[in-house]
């Protein structure tokens, strides 16, 4: 997780720091504390306002003391930027004492309006007094006071009070769903998918109309029905409905709020959807919904083990689906199939012998094997026809990437990629195919020297994945 938080896209820094996060509240704990530590502070300072968003959230989970110089300084640069002051008034909120805090408050110029107030009160502690005593009238707070009103009300900090004496909080947060604010009405859904005693009842927008709102909307409001089972069973035509979005981000808000769920035939409509769907990030989020749901469905279980298969050893995604399948059974095969494929290769080397997933950090100790070639389990009978329009189409592809490379500068790790990437299309066999995939799957969660590369590897690795397949074992 270090590497993803240093090295990885803007998209992948934030997704790890969520991660750290999540995992974090759970009560698990880095076995490198230091170093997670010194990434997460490294995050700071992102050009991207999420990832230092999500830095100052992290921190203020996991920093102390020793933290507060580095913290300060880049708080006090991000005033600019609302979402950034906020998380980090917050993390110092969470380390200093009242005293300390107000004190560095005065002497940035910063007073107690009602959004710090709401900010500083994301933890429990010594603004409470100050929190209950405010009343933000919806028709005249700013779009950002409801942001932050918002965010309260899904980490059950808000007062009951908070927007009225008269009507309590989830009798009003719906009244936001549709506010003219894209944020606002977009975390008034979140609050409603975080808080346990808020429902699809506390909701103002029918479920049928979800389709017209914006896509970042639709992403959480989507997350409503599948907040528990009979919510879901009920509206499954609407969440068939989602999965089907034109946008990326409403699919991934429908897959993510799945993990849990399961009811009858709907392992037929996700594995059906697995199939089609092109954004391997979704695709992953499906996995590991069927690995948690494993038990419930053999489908499930034989597309978790074929995804735990083609994926790289050590990578998120395996670490990933150990986590979620390990109640369902599935958690020996999955180190069978790691032991399988667990010799050290190319891309191993590569990365060197300090690169590791450190999602497994959190989870126990996982195999740490090295990464796989052996590709998607098979178990039909691969045609010839098949097999040949697979080496054909593959060889195609590693030619454009052969192309790509050549045009990147000469570094060590090119000079490598290069080599086998040119040792694939020579011999375009499973294993050897399966390598320059599994430096894909890496260079596209940023793993890789080579510069501006990430977007083009997964690009490539989309396209060219469920080919492997239908690759020879060995060619004639």
């Amino acid at each position: 997780m270090e590497i993803m938080i240093q090295q990885g896209s803007d998209a992948n820094k934030k997704q790890a720091l969520q991660r750290l996060c999540l995992l974090t509240r759970r009560g698990f704990r880095s076995i490198a504390p230091v170093q997670m530590k010194s990434a997460v502070l490294y995050a700071l300072g992102s050009d991207d306002l999420k990832v230092r968003r999500w830095a100052f959230n992290a921190l203020a989970l996991i920093g102390d003391e020793r933290d507060i110089p580095v913290m300060e300084a880049y708080w006090r640069r991000s005033f600019n930027d609302p979402d950034v002051f906020e998380a980090g008034l917050t993390a110092l909120a969470q380390i200093l004492d009242k005293p300390t805090l107000l004190k560095t408050l005065s002497s940035a110029g910063v007073a107690l309006s009602p959004r710090v107030v709401m900010a500083l009160a994301q933890h429990p502690g010594a603004f409470d007094e100050e929190l209950a005593g405010l009343r933000l009238d919806l028709s005249k707070a700013s779009a950002g006071d409801l942001r932050s009103a918002t965010l309260l009300v899904g980490l059950q900090r808000a007062p009951d009070t908070l927007f009225s004496d008269r009507h309590p909080v989830s009798s009003v947060i719906g009244d936001l769903n549709t506010h003219d604010d894209g944020i606002v009405a977009q975390y008034s859904f979140w609050a409603t998918v975080e808080h346990p005693d808020l429902d699809l009842g506390s909701v103002s927008v029918p479920p049928a109309v979800f389709s017209q709102l914006r896509p970042n909307v639709q992403a959480w409001a989507y997350r409503v029905l599948t907040k528990d089972n009979v919510t879901a069973k009920r509206h499954y035509d609407l969440i068939v409905e989602g999965s089907e979005s034109d946008y990326a981000d409403v699919r991934e808000g429908v897959a993510m709020g799945l993990r849990d769920i399961f009811y009858d035939s709907l392992d037929t409509i996700v594995i059906d959807w697995s199939l089609t769907e092109e954004d391997i990030v979704i695709r992953e989020k499906l996995w590991e919904h069927m690995a948690v749901n494993a038990e419930y469905s053999p489908g499930y279980r034989e597309e978790a083990e074929k995804a735990y298969r083609s994926s790289s050893a050590n990578s998120a995604l395996r670490a990933r689906l150990e986590a979620a399948g390990k109640d369902q059974g599935l958690l020996l095969t999955f180190r069978k199939i790691a032991l399988q494929t667990g010799d050290p290769d190319l891309f191993t080397q590569i990365a060197g012998n300090t690169v590791t997933n450190n999602i497994q950090n959190f989870q126990g100790p996982l195999q740490a094997g090295a990464i796989s070639n052996a590709g998607p389990g098979n178990t039909g009978t691969v045609s010839i026809g098949q097999q040949q329009q697979a080496v054909s189409s593959i060889e195609a592809d590693l030619k454009q990437l052969l192309s790509d490379l050549q045009r990147t500068q000469t570094s060590p790790e090119q000079e490598k990629v290069v080599a086998a990437v040119e040792d694939a299309i020579k011999t375009p066999t499973r294993g050897r195919v399966g390598k320059v995939l599994d430096w894909l799957k890496s260079a596209k969660e940023g793993m890789t020297s080579i510069a501006d590369f990430t977007e083009k590897a997964g690009a490539l690795y989309t396209k060219m994945a469920p080919a492997l397949e239908h690759l020879p074992d060995v060619l004639g």
